[in-house]
This record gives C-alpha cells, sequence and structure tokens, in this order.
C-alpha cells in the first residue's frame, strides 16, 4: 500500500510543484598493557537467592536446560562472555579467569596447532601470521564447560555458595606472539543484584503511520489513547507527520516532547515523549545516503534520519535515546543505503559516547529483520560487535542467541510484527550504570472496531537501571532545545526538491502510474 501511495504522493509534489511554478560496547572496551583488545560486559552481578545447584562434574546440564539458580551469573541477567583480539603473529593463547586473582584459575587454553581453526588461513590452509587473532568466550551454555569448575566445583569445595561471598572477578591472559612471552590481568567488580539502588521503566517504540494520505484523526486519537492507557514512561514514535497536534494533544500525561520538525515532506516524523523525564540536547541527523525516488520506498523525498537527546530518568541517572527511522524496502540500493545509515548513527553514537559515560538506548523502525543475516545491510555488524549493543528482542525473546531462530522460522509466523520485526530496541550500560532488558513484547493497536491504527505494531521493553558504585553524577551542560522557527522554510526547500527528483524521474513516475492502474484494473 505505501508502495501505491509513494507513486501518487511523487505524482502530486510534481504537479503541485507546477502550480507553484505557474503562480528538504560495547560491552566495555578496552586495551591492555600488551596490546590486547578485550570487550567484555559493563557490570557484573551477584546475587544472595542464586546458589550452587550441581556441585559435581557432570552432574549439571546445559545452563539453559538447568534452573536459574545453577548460574553463579543468572542467565536472565548477563552472562560471563568476552572477547579478545590479539596483536598478529599470536601463536598461543592462555585465557582464565578467577574469584581471588590467586591459584583458582579455570579457563582454557588454545595453540596454533591444537586450535588452528582461531586463525585466519590462506588459500592453501597456510595460517596467516600476519593478522590479529579474535578469541570469543561466548555466554557460558557447554555442559562441560571449564567454568563450570569455577561456578560450582571450587566455589563448593570452599563450602561458598556463589558469587555473593566475593566482590570481583579476575581474568588472566597470557599468550605468545613473535616468540615472546606475555601476560596481562584485569578484572571487574562483582555487583549486588538484590539490594541495589535500581528502578524500572517501561518504553514503546511506535510507527504511528501518520502520512497524511494514509491516517485519518480518529487513527491518531487511539494511538494516543493507546500509549496514555498503557503508562509508558517513554515513547518514540516515527511517521508522526501531519496529524501530530491530534496525536500530540492526547497524550495526556506526556509532560515532556521533542520539538515536532513539521508534515511532509520537510518534517522527518521522529518524535520522542517522556511523563515527568526532561529532554535535553535535542539534536537530528539527516542521513546523507538514501535511496528511493518514485519507488523503492520513496526515502529521497522526506529527510527520513535520527533524532538524539539526553533523558533525565530520574535517581540522578541520565541516558543518551536514539529514534530513528531507516530506509524501507529490500532492494539491493535500499540495503545498500541502511548500511551507510546504520555506520552514520554508530559513528554519531561513538562520538557521543566519548564525550560522556551514559547508557544508551537505541530503537526506532529500522526496515530490516535481524534473522536475515545475509541481508540485514550490516545491522549486526554495526550495532552489535562494533558499538557492544544488546538487541532487546533477542535477549528476552531468543535467549540471547543472535544466529539460531529456529524455533521462530518453523513456529508459522511472520517475522513481521510478531517475532524479529523491524521496531527494535538495542542499549547498553556504562561503568556507572547497568542496563537489563527485563521483558519485550510486540502489540498491534486497534480502534474499536477492530481494525489497525497503523501498518505497524508497537514494540514495548521494560528496563532496569542499576546504580554501581562507579556510578558519577553528570557534569555535562545539558540544554533544553526551543521550537525550531525553520518549519516553513525546510518545508518549501524539500517541495524543490522532490519537484526536482520527480522532473528527473518523470519516465518512472508514468510507468508507475500505468503500473498502479493495471494492478487496480486486475
Amino acid at each position: 500500500m505505501k508502495k501505491v501511495f509513494s507513486v501518487i504522493f511523487a505524482v502530486v509534489i510534481t504537479l503541485g510543484c507546477f502550480a507553484v511554478t505557474a503562480s528538504a560496547a560495547p560491552a566495555k572496551s578496552f586495551m591492555t598493557e600488551s596490546g590486547v583488545e578485550v570487550f567484555i560486559e559493563d557490570v557484573l552481578y551477584k546475587s544472595d537467592k542464586y546458589t550452587m545447584l550441581f556441585p559435581k562434574q557432570g552432574d549439571y546440564a546445559t545452563k539453559i536446560s538447568s534452573t536459574p539458580g545453577d548460574c553463579v551469573i543468572p542467565c536472565e541477567i548477563n552472562d560471563l562472555s568476552y572477547k579478545c583480539i590479539f596483536p598478529a603473529g599470536t601463536t598461543e593463547i592462555s585465557c582464565m579467569v578467577s574469584l581471588t586473582g590467586e591459584n583458582d584459575w579455570y579457563g582454557v587454553e588454545i595453540n596454533y596447532e591444537e586450535h588452528s581453526n582461531y586463525w585466519t588461513k590462506d588459500e592453501d590452509g597456510n595460517i596467516d601470521w600476519s593478522e590479529r587473532v579474535t578469541f570469543n568466550r561466548p555466554e557460558i551454555t557447554a555442559a562441560q564447560d571449564e567454568y563450570g569448575l569455577l561456578y560450582r566445583n571450587e566455589l563448593f569445595e570452599k563450602g561458598l555458595g556463589g558469587f555473593k561471598d566475593f566482590n570481583r572477578v579476575y581474568w588472566r591472559i597470557q599468550y605468545i606472539c613473535n616468540e615472546e612471552e606475555y601476560t596481562d590481568y584485569f578484572s571487574l567488580p562483582l555487583v549486588d543484584y538484590e539490594n541495589p539502588d535500581k528502578f524500572t521503566l517501561k518504553l514503546l517504540n511506535y510507527n504511528i503511520a501518520g502520512l497524511p494520505w494514509l491516517t485519518t484523526a480518529a487513527k491518531q486519537e487511539r494511538n494516543a489513547e493507546f500509549i496514555v492507557e498503557n503508562g509508558y514512561d517513554i515513547v518514540a514514535v516515527q511517521e508522526d507527520f501531519n496529524l501530530h497536534s491530534t496525536f500530540a494533544g492526547g497524550l495526556t500525561g506526556y509532560n515532556y516532547a521533542t520539538n515536532h520538525t513539521g508534515g511532509v515532506p520537510g518534517g522527518d516524523g521522529l518524535n520522542v515523549f517522556t511523563k515527568n523525564m526532561p529532554i535535553y540536547n535535542e539534536t537530528r541527523g539527516e542521513w546523507y545516503v538514501s535511496y528511493g525516488v518514485i519507488d523503492h520506498g520513496a526515502d529521497e523525498m522526506t529527510p527520513k534520519g535520527f533524532v538524539y537527546t539526553v533523558i533525565d530518568i530520574g535517581n540522578g541517572i541520565y541516558i543518551d535515546f536514539y529514534n530513528l527511522h531507516a530506509d524501507a524496502y529490500g532492494d539491493e540500493g535500499s540495503m545498500q543505503a541502511r548500511e551507510y545509515q546504520f555506520r552514520q548513527i554508530c559513528d554519531f553514537i561513538k562520538e557521543r559516547s566519548a564525550e560522556n559515560d551514559r547508557p544508551v538506548i537505541v530503537t526506532g523502525d529500522f526496515n530490516i529483520y535481524m534473522h536475515t543475516h545475509e541481508a540485514n545491510s550490516n545491522m549486526y555488524e554495526y550495532f552489535i560487535e562494533d558499538c557492544g549493543f544488546k538487541d532487546a528482542w533477542v535477549e528476552v525473546k531468543n535467549d540471547s542467541d543472535y544466529y539460531n531462530m529456529h524455533k521462530w522460522h518453523v513456529s508459522g509466523l511472520p517475522a513481521w510484527g510478531n517475532w524479529d520485526s523491524v521496531e527494535r530496541f538495542f542499549y547498553k550500560g556504562c561503568d556507572g550504570v547497568g542496563v537489563i532488558a527485563k521483558d519485550f513484547n510486540f502489540i498491534e493497536v486497534l480502534n474499536a472496531n477492530g481494525k489497525p491504527a497503523s501498518d505497524h505494531s508497537a514494540a514495548e521493553c521494560e528496563f532496569e537501571f542499576i546504580k554501581t558504585d562507579a556510578f558519577e553524577e553528570n557534569t555535562q551542560k545539558l540544554e533544553v532545545v526551543t521550537e525550531s522557527t525553520d518549519t516553513a522554510e525546510k518545508t518549501l526547500k524539500w517541495l524543490w526538491k522532490d519537484f526536482v527528483n520527480a522532473i528527473t524521474h518523470l519516465d518512472q513516475i508514468f510507468t508507475a502510474i500505468i503500473r498502479v492502474i493495471q494492478e487496480a484494473a486486475e
């Protein structure tokens, strides 16, 4: 439907312009002294209520099939996982963890002869010693995992009940590089999960389909009613265009909002609303690259992009919050455009995070699924691997597994609006604040007559924010951005831009019109 209306939109803009003429973590990452790049969780937790249940080696099954108490660090909180990138020329590695940093080291040792799969090889199968080697220690699920000794046997033998008796986890990394031996040590504090300074917020991400030719005042009134009924603390919306006043006017109790940038074609449709949480440093970014004038979503006809804000969520905690709308459609041009867009916003995020130490949440309409790894515009590589985010749906609904989604593929349900949909929540904590995704749901917003108020489902996510001993008060200058006064100027700019685009693609317009007429006739 949007495809058909994008054609009509292009025609309307063209004719209108003629008329005008006649009369716009990562996990935490750091470098060790010897030059090993380490990626690890920002915060690790200990809990009094999670105790050792399987004291003997071999008596326990995998973590997923056992009870939460089987894990020193419960799987629904976070996992003792990490990634290390070693210098080129590394031939042997020993990665160990300990609860005392003394003689209780447990872990894994690898070398190039027995585990050469860790190294890059040339076409003849020879190891390329000029390449850096990446050692991945993913979440602990193996039944005979070396860390099972640390988790269970060692603690049981000492008569201890779990991490609750310790304050830190220690790492020892040893390796040989170019015939030289190196040893690095580092550690992370353990934060008490049961009695910390923590609280929970409920967030909503929703494309409200506010295109003027697709929506009605009744639909936007229903969208606002749904939000108020469910009492979300923070709401991010896309396609909030010409009926913005109707939608925003119905958001009773939402006292803070970003500045509306106007309707089609000058506005970006992106807004953020909060109940009683001040919004600061509002900054908007327009995509450098987009694709599609007449077809493929007509993404070049509106200023899609992202809005960045700093939100005071209370208790002294501020978060960096992003809302984006990426290119639509699955053709090659749209996929390439999305990849540029993901790279653009991730670069922006890293620059902002380098200036402060705040938790980060990125949401919006990504117009791509996580499970289509062969064609997801490198979303996983940019957000998960490069920026160190976790994806809330994957963490809550898919057991933290970013690649194996077989149970959903065979469910018979389409991904759109049901599982791994285009509405996402990426998140990560910081030194002073841990962030945990506690719940995630897709919800279809229906009118009284049972009809959808949007062509998208809403995505709701419950986050828990936990202060640590490393928490520091914000010192960055924060400013409330006043309403923009260039809405009319932007509209005129984009009317002209759309006119030029439409004139340039007149042949495509007429071809598309004929196709629409033929499809309607059929």
